[in-house]
């Protein structure tokens, strides 16, 4: 079942996905593989900025992402494992017999690309180029808007409720701590993660891709529309967006036969 966190995304419209922090900005493209994200552009290689630029939207609601959430074991470990992709957490939660945490997010921005630049821009691709290619392809999906948090402050308990505290050595090794990332222990017990992430994602699929350049290209050549040529709101973006359901089922339908009743659970 999924925990509250994922499930208060999935309300939102954002998809919960494990890509690479590197890798996560809306103009990404990625897909499905084996059961498996797999990246198949980086952010900008084939949607640059400019002319496509990424910017905060300030009329987002994301006050409801503002409260601490609380996590069971194994909502922690699915939240560990698709936010920060820290498959391998799990022995160390183990190890200090974790029943449950609270984490609370902060700095939190919704990040959009500005949907009049992005139909100008793909006006302007060949049918045959590589770029189109992979925006087009139906499996494929493309982030056009992602929830962002630069801090994660953790509270882990015992079955008892009981604070359980890691030492800051500890908290490095369970979060694999890069040179940007910066944890802290502080003196109450909890653990906090300065890493600016990308924790919820909206993306189009190829289908709507090859949809609003049609349309672009119809208002582009019809003079009485021309002047006319849309530029959608984040509404637009979000209601034309693969469903985190949607997204569930094609990470089922890439796994292989024998682990899809596993994968869809």
């Amino acid at each position: 079942m999924a925990d509250d966190l994922v499930k208060v995304l999935e309300k939102a419209k954002y998809s919960a996905l494990p890509l690479p922090r590197s890798k996560a900005e809306p103009t990404a493209i990625f897909t499905f593989t084996g059961g498996k994200i797999h990246v198949v552009r980086n952010p900008h290689s084939c949607l640059p900025d400019p002319p496509i630029a990424i910017t905060e939207d300030a009329s987002a609601e994301i006050l409801t992402f503002s409260r601490s959430f609380e996590l069971g074991v194994s909502g922690l470990l699915n939240f560990l494992g698709k936010v920060f992709g820290l498959a391998g957490a799990k022995a160390q939660i183990d190890v200090k017999k974790v029943s449950s945490a609270t984490v609370q997010l902060s700095g939190l921005a919704h990040h959009t690309i500005e949907t009049g630049a992005l139909l100008d821009y793909l006006l302007t691709l060949p049918p045959k180029s590589s770029c189109w290619r992979d925006l087009g392809k139906d499996e494929n999906l493309t982030v056009v808007a992602a929830l962002k948090a630069n801090s994660f402050t953790y509270t882990f308990h015992n079955k008892s409720g009981a604070v359980v505290k890691f030492t800051v050595e500890e908290a490095r090794q369970l979060f694999k701590a890069d040179a940007s990332v910066s944890v802290e222990s502080t003196a109450d017990g909890s653990i906090v993660v300065n890493a600016p992430t990308f924790i919820g994602f909206i993306a189009w699929d190829g289908k709507k891709m090859r949809q609003e350049r049609e349309k672009a290209q119809q208002f582009r050549d019809t003079p009485a529309l021309a002047p006319r040529v849309p530029r959608y709101t984040s509404h637009y973006l979000i209601e034309g967006a693969v469903s985190p359901a949607a997204v569930h089922r094609r990470v089922s339908a890439s796994a292989p036969k024998a682990r899809r009743a596993m994968v869809g659970r």
